[in-house]
């Protein structure tokens, strides 16, 4: 038996191949960026979908503004901000790690990398271990500083680097150097920094003490907006309007809050292996406790690979409740040229080629057997390596729909993250894309891998949803395990009961899903009774800050009048300032009300603290506080609310 598993084409190699397969300038579109768009107003020829058939659509960047403003909140790929006229923008940004920008639902993708500078300052208590610092001190070839001086200024790195203390002048008549001072943190004290430099005449040990105080400022630049923080100054910001309503950010300028606690610039893997070489080698073997990583990545980037795998299996397997029989064998290539003498097989030479992944699983009488071949991209071999603890685990990986799935799932995992984290165009795809497609398409039968990378983003959301909403969680891992054990189960026979159910439940999370979403904060609450309001008689309920819409257990006649009261103050934010059920001068944290009635939801509605309303349709009332779902994790408090008729 041999089982092939491809990973799909990422949404921006999609487009460039629908490009040049359609002549339409598909080399410029590499090319393109905010420097060469600003020329003028010029017209890109992208693709969308549209009603099922694929047309050509004319994308205009309208207009370029420049503004300024405070930054409202931030996720992957999007940042909110009040400008300078009081006007909330809700704009896109490609930042350093990703590889495009999705307008209007990824109906087209564009690149258009942001120039970002985020500056601040912060307190040395702010600086955490394994960071890198550079500073201009007097030293001795001790290694001692001068007594009663302390350094005034530290800035802190955004990348590993070598550490090294450099002299700059000569030694002065008491022996001191002015001396440039690059190294890593080793431990934050009240008053010192243990510091990690390399060995030489001016620190004998590899170690210096530097002395701080509460006078030493420590200044970072970033390029990452995830350093931002609501209430910091956007001192400047150039954005372009595109002709599908998407707002884009071509550079920004962030001045951080001084008190911020700004984390480290770098990725924590590159600093916990940044005493690995960076530099590129040649095949060989690479070990950890549950992979045999064949691989030319540098020793650092072997090691991140690792720590991803491992975590990623650890999580794995205690959520099965089982662990893989045997190590998973993965050659992950960034230069094939180097690999002839190696055994990999065409179909994996084939992948490698295209910048994709492949898992080659066989069964024989002592079980399966998965090898992985990868490029270099971490995710894609997070991806892979699910299919292989999958196949060698239970002896499959399921259906299409479950293993592509559960496989992009496996690599997004983190320890206790609940929340949506993907890349933003496949959020924006899901959430804007029409029409959206149906649950029972998505686990139809006949389904083959690789088809394309919006298939695999349905796959994904079914999956995380399952498996993240408490009303499914338990029965999707039985479902599952039966699915790659190959028993009598399929996705009608565990779910045929709720069919109703999930399927409303799917079509909410596809329409607001985003980086942030908590699919268990906005489970729906199926077992709250429900019963009609008669005459003098009222119902009480708590409506927490922190989820989604709520049962009030009231039903509601079209016409009727009804009479709400919500007691109580909630916070947006924590630490954030708190507010009643009538919400903050934009509206947030406001309580709102929508009708469900046959599964299908009416228009939410504003009720307040305190108010008579008229019923817009008959059925179950629900409700909320108004706030974005991707920020109802940090939200904290409730409303006590009481619903009846006017006498």
């Amino acid at each position: 038996m041999i089982t092939m598993k491809r990973r799909p084409i990422t949404p921006t190699r999609m487009l460039v191949q629908q490009v040049e397969e359609r002549g339409w300038c598909g080399k410029s579109m590499r090319r393109v960026a905010p420097s060469h768009l600003w020329a003028g107003l010029i017209i890109i020829m992208l693709t969308c979908l549209c009603d099922q058939k694929t047309m050509a659509q004319r994308i205009v960047l309208q207009e370029r503004v420049m503004t300024s403003g405070v930054v409202v909140s931030q996720k992957p790929g999007l940042l909110r901000m009040t400008d300078e006229n009081g006007k909330t923008l809700d704009l896109k940004f490609q930042g350093p790690a990703d590889q495009a920008v999705s307008l209007n639902g990824a109906a087209a993708i564009i690149k258009f990398p942001a120039s970002i500078d985020v500056r601040g300052t912060l307190t040395p208590a702010a600086l955490q271990e394994s960071q890198f610092i550079q500073f201009t001190a007097q030293v001795r070839r001790s290694g001692r500083f001068k007594p009663g001086v302390v350094v005034g200024r530290i800035q802190l790195l955004d990348a590993p680097t070598t550490v090294a203390v450099t002299p700059e002048t000569d030694e002065d008549d008491e022996g001191y150097v002015e001396c440039t001072v690059v190294g890593q943190i080793l431990a934050v004290k009240t008053n010192r920094l243990a510091l990690q430099v390399d060995r030489s005449r001016y620190a004998s040990g590899s170690r210096l003490a530097v002395p701080i105080d509460d006078s030493t400022q420590v200044f970072f630049q970033s390029k990452d907006l995830s350093q931002v923080s609501p209430g910091d100054e956007v001192k400047s910001v150039a954005y372009a309007r595109f002709s599908t309503g998407d707002l884009v950010i071509e550079s920004i300028d962030v001045s951080a809050s001084s008190n911020a606690e700004t984390e480290s610039t770098v990725d924590p893997l590159e600093l916990k292996f940044s005493k690995f070489s960076d530099e590129p080698s040649p095949p060989r073997d690479v070990r950890s406790a549950h992979f045999l990583l064949h691989t030319d990545l540098s020793d650092r980037q072997a090691q991140i690979l690792l720590s991803k795998l491992e975590v990623m299996i650890e999580l794995v397997s205690r959520y099965f409740g089982q662990r893989s029989r045997q190590p998973i064998e993965c050659y992950v290539v960034r230069d094939l040229s180097q690999w002839e003498d190696w055994p990999i097989e065409a179909a994996g030479r084939a992948k490698i080629q295209s910048g994709e992944g492949v898992t080659i699983s066989r069964g024989s009488l002592k079980g399966v057997t998965s090898v992985v071949y990868s490029c270099d991209k971490h995710g894609v071999v997070q991806h892979e390596a699910m299919h292989a603890f999958c196949a060698q685990t239970f002896g499959s990986t399921g259906p299409t729909w479950y293993s592509e799935g559960v496989a992009e799932m496996g690599q997004y995992w983190k320890a206790g993250e609940l929340a949506v984290n993907i890349d933003p165009v496949v959020a924006d795809y899901l959430s804007r894309s029409q029409p959206k497609k149906k649950l029972l398409e998505i686990v139809a039968a006949g389904q083959v891998t690789g088809d394309s990378w919006q298939a695999y983003a349905w796959r994904w959301a079914l999956c995380h949803l399952l498996a993240n909403n408490p009303n499914y969680q338990g029965q999707f891992k039985r479902l599952g395990i039966a699915m790659m054990k190959k028993l009598p189960e399929s996705f009608e026979s565990a779910y045929g009961g709720v069919a109703k159910e999930i399927s409303f439940e799917y079509d909410q999370f596809v329409k607001h899903v985003a980086n942030g979403y908590r699919a268990d904060l906005c489970a729906w609450q199926w077992t709250k009774k429900f019963t009609p309001l008669r005459s003098g008689r009222k119902v009480k309920c708590d409506v927490l800050a922190a989820y989604g819409w709520q049962a009030s257990g009231v039903e509601i006649d079209a016409g009727s009048k009804y009479q709400l009261l919500a007691e109580g103050e909630i916070r947006l934010a924590e630490g954030g300032v708190r507010v009643t059920a009538d919400g903050d001068s934009q509206g947030r944290g406001c309580l709102m009300g929508v009708i469900f009635n046959d599964y299908q939801l009416g228009e939410p509605f504003e009720l307040g603290a305190d108010c008579e309303f008229e019923a817009p349709s008959s059925g179950r009332l629900y409700l909320r506080v108004f706030d974005d779902y991707t920020s109802l994790a940090d939200n904290g408090g409730k409303l006590e609310v009481t619903v009846g008729q006017p006498r």
